[in-house]
């Protein structure tokens, strides 16, 4: 990722962090939690990589496609959360 990205808001230099993504369709949200970000210390804006927003928005509209049929079908809501977390490596050696 390029260094000394300037922010396209307040001009000032964006440091690279992680940060939480917030989606919300049809009543339904959904986070995505430590994604790699360019993020403005001076007013805060974030800026994340297009192929990574892509995946990321790809892959949570098929999530909230999902989610919505199963509603439909079932009437109601079939859960209320889904967490994904990336295993620590003795937790996926024991698998």
């Amino acid at each position: 990722m390029k260094v000394n990205k300037p922010c396209p808001e307040c001009k000032a230099i964006m440091k690279l962090g992680r940060t939480t993504l917030h989606f919300e369709r049809s009543g339904f949200y959904a986070d995505v939690e430590d994604v790699e970000a360019y993020i403005c210390p001076k007013c805060g804006t974030r800026t994340i990589a297009g192929n990574i927003a892509k995946d990321i928005g790809d892959t949570m509209e098929l999530l909230f496609q999902s989610v919505k049929k199963t509603a439909r079908l079932k009437e109601k809501t079939s859960f209320t959360g889904i967490s994904f977390h990336k295993l620590t490596a003795s937790k996926t050696s024991a698998r």
